[in-house]
């Protein structure tokens, strides 16, 4: 399954790199099935399998360049934010944001006096721990895909099982969605009855489908680039196009105007890109004509661009997130967010710890909003300038942009990335005005495809055999019945040209 037709020494995948591949699939899944990470019985699973992603760190070492000092720099530095939320929570400890005390038998909630600006605060380990320990064990299991792995093979095969999981799920949750179920599994009671599929709430749920068809969609312009025409004989895929049709049908279903406007954009994108790699494999087979598949992936691309355009048009752009799963509040909204800034300007550097927005905003809350508790400030932006000041923000977003940025700066831009890599965008637009980095299944997905394209356009650039003159050389040779010997390269070195 997968097997790449153009690459040499990448084109396999090692021990450790099956390893990683059931680690990320085991880790994603469990996520996406028991309510996003978000269910009190997935939050300690997920955390644990996240810090298993240390270990395998470890059992990763072994690999081509692990051992070198270079490794354990890069290690260091991409660890960044992970040592700051260490550091802050540990020393912080010290200096407890606020405590509990008894008045007449009632229980309440009271600021404590804080230390300096540039000294952290922190709640406790029962409100904070397990919270930071799956965010630390997530980010560092998806950076082992940055730093360990020389196959852009386990990226296509772990991206196909997450894919196709999203798929199902997505199925799933349009066929509840169609019975107007009020219960999950037609069996078990929720408290929010706006939810989709296994999340507890469609926005959530938006978020996770826009990455993971983004990926899909990334895929299936990856198979057009190995097999050309071909892919429409393999099952993997058209188990891609089923889930991909699926997850967009699936955000156009339940999500908010915001989420299907990304969404359209980033499946128009994928089918505007898979029509091109269609067209281009056609002329280097010498095929005459369009074939079905490209007009078919034009008209997909030119519907989804309409009906992202049509919803645009239709709903303000105040109502294009509707917070409280019924109607849209943006007034309510901007409020909060104010309040949030308040917040943060007491504390703008550290913020006021992991995991502290839902009792300490109560004491920033308008009185207005008096009657409504909120554990979250819906936008993973301002909650994290609340909680961890700019110092821990720029760690986490600054990364993130700048792989970003890399990736589409790229003079040679491998295409069939476009459609993931607009997931990530729509995903980063969602994480200003809304919460989607709050769900672990998205945390992770962002994280992974993150650093799965980061790595990969690495492989794709110590592959001596991929650069356009060689392979233009293989397809002639090709075309003349002849084979081509790969020749030897050692990874992340190029190797001599071969003697003629």
């Amino acid at each position: 399954m997968f097997e790449d037709e153009h690459h040499g020494h990448d084109a396999t995948e090692s021990s450790t790199e099956l390893g990683f591949r059931i680690h990320w699939v085991g880790l994603g899944l469990v996520a996406a099935i028991g309510g996003g990470g978000n269910a009190p019985w997935t939050l300690g699973i997920v955390a644990v399998l996240g810090v298993i992603g240390l270990a395998l760190t470890g059992a990763g070492r072994h690999t081509y360049w692990a051992r070198s000092r270079e490794f354990y720099l890069r290690y260091l530095f991409w660890m960044l934010p992970v040592w700051l939320v260490m550091a802050t929570f540990l020393i912080g400890r010290f200096f407890p944001p606020y405590d509990q005390v008894t008045v007449a038998g009632i229980k309440y909630w009271e600021l404590l006096p804080l230390p300096a600006g540039w000294v952290p605060v922190s709640t406790s380990f029962k409100v904070a721990g397990v919270g930071a320990l799956l965010v630390i064990g997530i980010y560092a299991t998806t950076l082992n895909a940055l730093l360990l792995c020389k196959s852009h093979l386990v990226f296509v095969r772990t991206w196909a099982v997450l894919v196709i999981g999203a798929g199902a799920l997505a199925f799933f949750g349009l066929v509840q969605f169609a019975s107007h179920a009020d219960e999950l599994l037609w069996v078990i009671p929720m408290s929010n009855t706006h939810f989709f599929s296994s999340f507890p709430h469609p926005a959530l749920w938006s978020a996770f489908a826009i990455l993971w068809m983004g990926a899909g969609l990334g895929l299936l312009g990856w198979l057009v680039s190995q097999r050309g025409w071909r892919w429409q004989s393999s099952r993997e895929g058209w188990l891609l196009l089923l889930s991909s049709a699926f997850l967009a049908a699936s955000i156009f279903a339940a999500g908010d105007p915001l989420h299907k406007i990304l969404a359209g954009i980033v499946a128009s994108l994928g089918c505007f890109v898979i029509a091109w790699q269609t067209l281009q494999e056609r002329k280097s087979s010498h095929r005459q004509g369009l074939g079905a598949s490209i007009p078919l992936s034009i008209i997909a691309g030119l519907v989804f661009a309409a009906s992202a355009a049509a919803v645009s048009f239709k709903h303000p752009v105040g109502d294009w997130i509707h917070y409280e799963g019924q109607t849209a509040d943006w007034p309510i909204h901007q409020r909060v967010i104010e309040d949030a800034r308040n917040m943060w300007l007491q504390r703008k550097w550290l913020g006021w710890g992991y995991n502290s927005f839902p009792v300490v905003y109560s004491f920033f809350q308008g009185a207005d909003q008096n009657a409504v508790y909120r554990s979250v400030a819906r936008s993973d932006f301002w909650q994290s300038l609340a909680e961890h000041g700019i110092l821990g923000t720029l760690v986490w977003w600054v990364p993130a942009l700048w792989f970003l940025a890399r990736l589409l700066l790229r003079r040679r831009f491998l295409k069939f990335l476009i459609a993931p890599l607009a997931g990530l965008a729509a995903i980063a637009i969602l994480s200003i005005v809304d919460f989607p980095l709050a769900c672990p299944a998205v945390f992770f997905g962002f994280w992974f495809i993150l650093f799965s394209l980061a790595r990969w356009v690495e492989v794709d650039r110590d592959d001596a055999v991929f650069q356009p003159g060689e392979r233009k050389r293989i397809e002639k040779l090709r075309g003349q019945g002849q084979t081509l010997a790969q020749r030897p390269t050692t990874f992340g070195t190029p190797s001599a040209k071969p003697k003629t």
